[in-house]
């Protein structure tokens, strides 16, 4: 009876060897020596610009405040961070307070400060942070609020429209002025930018005022611009701005003053207008010239009506070179105020 059992054991210990030498062989001929596909690679190492407030609202100002605000940010890669630059939209600042480069796990700082100006009602503004972060190598922030006027100015601007430099100007704008809040308002100090605008006060009751803006005789001709910068004892807001403007005509006036093509791509054709406005009887553009000369240049007169004007049409051609566009187009006129009128020409042509 031992003999049966001995040969059964032996059978099943022979089975078994068989099993786990034909697994080790499986497993030898499925599994690669050195396949570089199977192994799992390490991520790569990159720094992550990560803001924890990227907006900021203020609330409310006076015209003429600024706000100061801070934001923080943290690197949150593995690798070194470097702020390239920081670019504001109008009517901000911005500047970095810490290290420009962040190493991994550490955190920097950005300080912006809004000036409201005499800006008004609800504004948003933008701030962009550029950086080596490659998954957002351009992170926008933004700052917005309220502007709200504590001083009352009407109108707000003022125009004082086109005035020909054969007549004498002396045209007057009346402005009023008064707080909001405050009963006991004064008007301390008036400032205008420009020598040749006189501002002055010509009637005052119960905090309300009444001023006289003056254009006096101004002959240069072209546009003009300034501002009239008040002083007054308002707590809230100490100081106000009214912003003026306006153009001195000649016999000849062009719009706009300058060409501007932007950016153009190679091959295509582009076309500016020119509108030159006459002012004066019997004044003609008897010529023009125009640089670089790969310009087209095309006039259209029309002189016999009761707006005389000539149309100037400056064409970029498809076969314009590549690189930066700084021309001038010359306009000649038989004027003697203006015998050449001289409007610059930009832009750039880029390749496909």
């Amino acid at each position: 009876m031992k003999k049966p059992y001995l040969a059964l054991s032996v059978f099943l210990l022979f089975i078994t060897w068989q099993c786990f030498v034909n697994t080790e062989v499986t497993v030898a001929e499925t599994t690669p020596v050195d396949d570089k596909s199977t192994d799992v690679s390490l991520p790569d190492k990159h720094p992550v610009i990560f803001f924890e407030n990227s907006d900021f609202n203020f609330g409310q100002i006076y015209q003429d405040q600024k706000v100061d605000h801070i934001y923080r940010f943290e690197n949150r890669g593995n690798d070194i961070l470097e702020i390239k630059k920081v670019k504001t939209s109008c009517g901000c600042t911005a500047a970095i307070l810490t290290d420009s480069t962040v190493p991994p796990g550490e955190t920097g700082e950005i300080k912006t400060t809004f000036s409201s100006g005499s800006k008004r009602g609800n504004i948003k503004k933008s701030i962009t942070v550029l950086s080596n972060d490659p998954g957002t190598p351009s992170y926008k922030l933004t700052i917005s609020g309220e502007i709200i006027e504590n001083i009352s100015i009407k109108p707000r601007n003022i125009n004082f429209g086109s005035a020909s430099v054969d007549k004498e100007t002396g045209k007057t704008v009346t402005v009023t002025i008064k707080s909001l809040s405050s009963p006991d308002f004064k008007i301390n100090k008036i400032t205008p930018s420009q020598p040749f605008i006189d501002a002055s006060i010509v009637e005052e009751n119960d905090g309300e005022y009444i001023i006289n803006v003056t254009l006096k005789d101004y002959r240069k001709i072209g546009r003009f611009s300034g501002k009239i910068h008040l002083e007054t004892n308002n707590q809230k807001q100490q100081k106000a701005i009214i912003p003026f403007f306006g153009e001195i005509a000649g016999d000849v006036t062009a719009y706009p003053k300058r060409i501007y093509y932007g950016i153009v791509t190679e091959g295509k054709e582009l076309t500016q207008k020119v509108f030159v406005k006459i002012n004066k009887k019997g004044i003609r553009v008897l010529d023009t010239k125009l640089t670089p000369d790969f310009l087209g240049v095309k006039i259209d007169e029309k002189y016999g009506q009761n707006n005389p004007h000539c149309l100037i049409e400056i064409t970029l051609p498809k076969d314009a070179s590549i690189g930066n566009l700084n021309g001038l187009l010359e306009l000649y006129t038989n004027s003697k105020q203006q015998p050449i009128i001289k409007i610059p020409i930009t832009g750039a042509v880029k390749k496909g």
